[in-house]
């Protein structure tokens, strides 16, 4: 007996400890804030698991069996069940079942992913009573206090804390992103809410503590949600009210200690009579005040107060039908794509982590208007589910919240589930605008567990155990002994699996992950080397992630660009091993278009610094890929930009032309088809049609946001080419005024800055030259002429210095 405390004691620590899965952050990997909480969570499943097995194994006589049957009868378990189905219906026919099954290291999902909180649903739901669920509750407000805490010092801009991690312009904590903050905030609620009316009645200090500590969570809660600015997270709580309070006027009272409607006769009809007629009037007030608010703020949306108002300070900007609102146009593209994807497969959909091949072949060329972007989530749930699980998943999905609504108000409902139950349709509000993480999928699991568990506590809360009540294994002792060493055999072989899995499927990748960073930051080619090989083998889910990760860093890194990483042979083992693992997951999982773009990269840049006998197959090479690319995403423009460049590595100039005509023609409103084309042009000296390209790349974005760096030289390139140093002056004394401005800028490359400060001095420009003159101060063999040109320029004496 002592063994088997020990056993559930253990696994009940275990599940506690999942609690603190929101406070973990490894800096020192890739996908700081998501790929360590997911190791974190899925490591304590699976050893919660495995302890979880040898325990029930060890009491397989004396198991209950009321607790199954209410297990498999219960509406909720039978909707998530179905979900579950859909999810392996849908990864066996999946376009690409290997991520389908494993997901990756940013989402943390695919069935791999999901088996996870499954198994953390079921153990918790078997065997956690009701002072189990109210710990881990506790805890969990205790770690939100924690990620509250953080998310002000950042939202009030104090650095100098312990832990403080770096902030944009919102708060973020530990979470890592402002969206999925705010998500959290919903289920600290509903947490709060639990432990707030399950300790009302204590009337120890102790108990009374937490209920009055919920309370503040609560507040806090909400107050979080609000300085994130997360639009959808503001509307999915407005939505919560708004519902709660049309209940509580619709229904009848609750009056009494026990939260059970009371409508007595006699003495107490007036008393029942007043609080009826009290509650009503509080929410037809509220209610009445919620819709003029509504009402006001959208009317005078514009109205400079709402800008100082967190939260409604970003609501106010929201504009459907407006081009200068990039998020909602980006949402309301992505969602006609969705539905285009939906109708080619609606039964069971693409596949999970698949989203990504449906968005390739029906990329909408109007993307690129706002930037672009690949997306692999919908940024809409329901339709990621209908997506990559198709009719099946969505109804199964729509149907664990119904189940879960119907659980709460299965019997007579008190305060505490009409407040779970807007709480929850609150999170599923706020998440047709956004989507799940590891961190909103654990916590409404564990609401799920509870709300599962609950009916079954009332039943018995002392043990899932009783003499009167077990699973009769035969009165045959041989049968017995048979059917317990099957048993013995099938948790053998379960443990052992999970025992292979919490090291390669866990510790593995995560030490990849590690060693990679590390990589990255070392200087000796060959030390860089053996440590990326280290993080690159074996081959496993993360590979997708670490590897793509790679090339990002070498050709997508400014300061990489700018120290000659690129196109320098010094580097070209580095090169070589990144292009052998992309060719891998290619090999393997050839559904990505972002993978073959990688790969095209890379291979362009190492084919400009080998001979052209060495650059011929690596060109043929990448325009195979991308003529692969074209296929899977025949509307992206970026596709066709890559296949121009490499057609005229190639020198197959009129074809490349025609590539980057055609990704014009796809949008002419994008200006970076514009650029690219100005580029071709250039290539063939057609100067002329290369600067009206420029020009309308220019009228459409002045400041050429979606440019790269060596994209603006590449123009700086073209405008001296072409004999247009006012152009040059003119883009380069922009971004000197930038960086005087803001200390940010883009860098150009020196010369054009030089050329610059020449074109000032013929006009004799003395604020611009200085200007220019005072940024070039910075390279030390320039240093002492620019200090002499410098005094010239604000003497006006261009005569001497044209002399020199």
């Amino acid at each position: 007996m002592f063994f088997q405390k020990f056993l559930k004691i253990s696994v009940k620590l275990i599940l506690f400890a999942t609690a603190f899965t929101p406070l973990i952050v490894s800096q020192n990997i890739i996908s700081p804030f998501i790929f360590g909480k997911i190791v974190f969570f899925r490591s304590l499943i699976e050893l919660a698991l495995i302890l979880f097995l040898i325990y029930l194994f060890f009491n397989l006589k004396n198991l209950k069996t009321y607790k199954i049957i209410n297990l498999i009868k219960n509406p909720l378990i039978i909707s998530l069940f179905l979900f579950l189905i859909s999810f392996i219906f849908s990864v066996i026919f999946a376009e690409n079942s290997y991520r389908a099954f494993w997901g990756d290291i940013e989402r943390g999902e695919g069935l791999f992913g999901m088996f996870h909180f499954f198994a953390f649903l079921i153990i918790t739901a078997v065997i956690f009573e009701k002072k189990d669920w109210l710990n881990y509750f506790k805890i969990s407000l205790a770690v939100g206090f924690i990620i509250i805490f953080y998310a002000f010092l950042q939202y009030f801009g104090i650095k100098n804390f312990p832990f403080l991690l770096v902030s944009e312009e919102r708060p973020l904590s530990f979470i890592g992103n402002p969206a999925f903050l705010a998500t959290h905030m919903f289920f600290l609620m509903i947490f709060a809410v639990i432990v707030f009316f399950e300790n009302l009645k204590s009337k120890t200090f102790k108990l009374l503590y937490w209920s009055y500590f919920s309370l503040l969570i609560i507040v806090l809660s909400a107050t979080t949600i609000f300085i994130t600015a997360t639009r959808g997270a503001i509307l999915g709580l407005g939505t919560g009210v708004f519902i709660l309070l049309l209940y509580f006027f619709l229904k009848k009272p609750m009056i009494n200690a026990d939260e059970k409607l009371i409508y007595a006769n006699g003495e107490n009809s007036y008393k029942s009579v007043k609080i009826r007629a009290n509650q009503r009037f509080i929410s037809v007030i509220l209610l009445s005040l919620i819709v003029i608010f509504s009402a006001a703020f959208w009317s005078t949306k514009d109205a400079e107060i709402w800008q100082k108002i967190p939260g409604l300070n970003r609501l106010a900007k929201t504009a459907v039908f407006d081009i200068n609102d990039p998020s909602t146009q980006f949402r309301l593209i992505t969602w006609k794509l969705s539905w285009e994807a939906f109708k080619e497969k609606p039964f069971l959909g693409w596949g999970p982590e698949n989203y990504i091949v449906a968005y390739e072949k029906y990329y909408d060329p109007e993307y690129a208007t706002y930037g672009e972007s690949w997306l692999d989530r919908a940024h809409n749930k329901i339709i990621d589910v209908a997506v990559m699980q198709g009719i099946f998943g969505l109804v199964a999905y729509l149907g664990i919240f119904g189940a879960a609504i119907y659980l709460l108000f299965k019997k007579q409902a008190g305060y505490m589930e009409p407040i779970i139950a807007t709480l929850l349709i609150s999170y599923f509000v706020q998440n047709l605008v956004l989507f799940d993480t590891i961190i909103s999928y654990f916590v409404f699991f564990a609401v799920l567990g509870y709300l599962i568990s609950k009916p079954l506590i009332n039943i018995d809360e002392k043990s899932i155990y009783a003499d009167e009540k077990f699973v009769s294994i035969s009165q045959n002792p041989y049968q017995s002994v048979f059917i317990k060493f099957l048993s013995l055999i099938i948790v053998i072989a379960i443990v052992i699996v999970l025992g292979y899995s919490l090291y390669f499927y866990n510790l593995v990748p995560y030490i990849q992950a590690r060693l990679f960073k590390a990589s990255s930051k070392i200087a000796d080619v060959n030390t860089a080397v053996y440590f990326l090989k280290k993080s690159m083998y074996p081959y496993n889910f993360a590979q997708y992630n670490i590897r793509g990760n790679g090339i990002d860093t070498v050709y997508m890194n400014q300061f990489f660009y700018q120290t000659g990483y690129i196109g320098n042979l010094k580097f070209k083992p580095i090169a070589d091993l990144l292009i052998k693992g992309i060719d891998e997951i290619v090999e393997k999982e050839p559904y990505d278009v972002r993978v073959l773009i990688r790969e095209v990269e890379m291979l362009n840049s190492i084919a400009k610094i080998v001979d052209e006998k060495e650059a011929t197959p690596l060109f043929k090479k990448s325009e195979k890929l991308m003529r692969e690319a074209a296929k899977r995403a025949p509307n992206r423009q970026e596709v066709y930009y890559h296949l121009a460049f490499n057609l005229a590595g190639q020198k197959r100039y009129e074809e490349a032309i025609k590539a980057a005509i055609y990704a014009v023609s796809l949008n002419p409103n994008v200006p970076r088809a514009h650029f690219y084309l100005a580029l071709m042009y250039a290539l063939v000296n057609k100067f002329d049609d290369a600067i009206k390209e420029i020009e309308i790349a220019e009228k459409l974005d002045s400041d050429f946001k979606n440019l790269i760096i060596g994209d603006y030289n590449t123009m700086l390139l073209i405008y001296n080419s072409a004999g247009r140093p006012e152009k040059i002056a003119e883009i380069v004394i922009k971004d000197v005024n930038n960086i005087l401005e803001s200390g940010i800028g883009r860098v150009f490359e020196r010369k054009y800055y030089e050329e610059t400060l020449r074109y000032f001095a013929v006009k004799k420009d003395a604020e611009n030259f200085v200007k220019v003159a005072n940024y070039l101060l910075q390279f030390n063999d320039l240093k002492d002429d620019m200090e002499v040109l410098i005094d010239l320029a604000q003497k006006g004496l261009w005569d001497i210095m044209y002399s020199l």
